[in-house]
């Protein structure tokens, strides 16, 4: 069956479906392919990627929606979800995962949101913080399956009340936020602040989500922490990402600045951790990133390695 044959909300449902009665999340989307594009498209990169996605050529796929997504155009949402679709395809589900965070966090309206959290339901993992909750005042939201929110009433209510104070008075918030990442809070509650805190850009907020990113706060929230930064600062963040990567010797948090730089789409800064990195494991986790992104210096690396 093609995916030009469901409507997004078609999808949506049968996966859910297929996830309760199964245990099988993606069955339905592992099935379904995006429709072959016509010879009048043939040029454009979104139906050059959906071509790929139908030939299952996944990397081929990735590159040509990031091209859709660096053009900032037309459909950069929906290139956002095909790319976490064709990510997800190749084992990669840490990446898929942090792509979904990046469509949530830019376009906080799209209906493609639904198919991403559907998508995530099968990509959560131990060790990876869960995709942030939908907008606030969405209506869909409130589903309570699969979304990202917490299950415990009084933790919504919390970040609804953090949410609304930030925006209407930054100065008393942020007291507040630090007293919840540094105290003794529900990691779902911690995990749901850094997700508000990054989204300011209050001085204040970001020296706090700098402090959680270089692991003075929380060291349990530090991996979600360094996927925040990534997805809202871009690549200002890449500095500090780097001085992480270059200070600490657990490998967990170096795999998360990888997967952050990669977020940000930083060919060069990607390159330079490749070429430094004597680790052959952390080294093979960077070219296979490098692998998947549409960037001269990129392929400039790919060739040098060739030779």
């Amino acid at each position: 069956m093609h995916i030009s044959t469901l409507n997004r909300s078609q999808l949506l449902a049968a996966t859910l479906l297929l996830t309760l009665a199964a245990a099988q999340p993606l069955r339905a989307l592992a099935e379904a392919s995006p429709a072959v594009p016509n010879a009048a498209e043939s040029n454009d990169a979104y139906a050059i990627g959906t071509k790929a996605l139908n030939e299952q050529r996944w990397a081929d796929a990735v590159k040509s929606f990031d091209s859709v997504i660096d053009a900032k155009g037309k459909r950069v949402d929906a290139a956002l979800y095909w790319k976490a679709y064709a990510l997800q395809k190749t084992n990669q589900g840490p990446l898929a995962l942090a792509t979904c965070y990046q469509l949530r966090a830019q376009y906080t309206a799209s209906a493609w949101n639904k198919d991403c959290t559907a998508l995530t339901i099968a990509l959560q993992q131990p060790g990876i913080a869960p995709v942030p909750p939908l907008a606030i005042n969405d209506p869909s939201s409130q589903s309570g399956y699969g979304n990202g929110r917490s299950t415990d009433p009084d933790t919504d209510l919390k970040i609804l009340a953090l949410n609304s104070l930030l925006h209407q008075d930054p100065a008393r918030a942020m007291p507040i936020l630090r007293s919840i990442l540094t105290g003794d809070r529900p990691a779902s509650l911690k995990k749901q602040a850094i997700f508000v805190l990054a989204q300011s850009k209050a001085p204040e907020a970001e020296a706090i989500l700098h402090d959680a990113v270089t692991g003075k706060l929380n060291p349990e929230l530090q991996r979600q922490a360094i996927q925040m930064m990534a997805v809202f600062q871009g690549k200002r963040a890449n500095d500090t990402l780097i001085e992480v990567y270059r200070s600490t010797s657990d490998t967990r948090i170096k795999k998360s600045v990888i997967t952050a730089i990669f977020i940000t789409q930083d060919g060069p800064r990607m390159v330079e951790l490749a070429r430094a990195e004597k680790d052959l494991d952390l080294k093979r986790s960077i070219v296979s990133q490098l692998a998947l992104m549409n960037d001269k210096a990129a392929t400039d690396y790919m060739l040098e390695l060739l030779k």
